[in-house]
């Protein structure tokens, strides 16, 4: 799932066609590796002994270790980019094991308009879309391949709708005094 609601929060975190296409990646650099190692077994009486052992078997496995290499690291981006919705704050999350760690805090209070925008048919048909938050200042912060994103959208506009009657409540109470 890849929505989870609660009363307190909110965890989103990216569309699985993302996975899959970290996965497509991945089985296209193992087909290469295969098929430079099925040329080489086919033209094994052309090519010397010395070129075979010593230069086209390390660019397989170099090949085939970038692929694993890169596809954990793909899965770890995938799992640990979320969205978590408070009641009050956004906070954005993307981290790796060393290569990134970003962490962003919006205030609910200061989204100024929240839209969702779609952009080819294949989007519109697997439900996964972008979310354009703008703040205040002409920020814009864009979230890409969100699930569900008029689910989103709606628990987006009760937060800022709950913060901004909260804030009007107090400043009437404020007054009051």
């Amino acid at each position: 799932m890849s929505i989870i609601n609660t009363n307190d929060y909110t965890i989103i975190k990216k569309h699985n066609i993302i996975l899959l296409l970290y996965i497509i990646k991945f089985l296209f650099l193992i087909i290469i590796a295969v098929l430079i190692y099925i040329l080489t077994y086919k033209f094994k009486i052309i090519l010397w002994d010395e070129v075979i052992h010593y230069f086209i078997f390390p660019i397989i496995l170099f090949i085939l270790n970038y692929a694993f290499i890169k596809f954990m690291l793909w899965l770890i981006f995938y799992y640990n980019d979320l969205v978590i919705l408070l009641k009050d704050k956004i906070i954005i999350l993307k981290s790796s094991l060393f290569m990134q760690d970003d962490l962003e805090i919006i205030d609910i209070s200061k989204v100024m308009k929240i839209d969702v925008h779609c952009h080819w048919l294949l989007s519109n048909m697997i439900w996964f879309w972008n979310l354009v938050i703008e703040q205040q200042r002409d920020e814009l912060r864009i979230l890409h391949f969100i699930p569900k994103p008029y689910k989103i959208f709606q628990i987006l506009r009760e937060k800022t709708t709950y913060v901004s009657s909260k804030d009007d409540a107090t400043s009437f109470l404020n007054t009051q005094k």
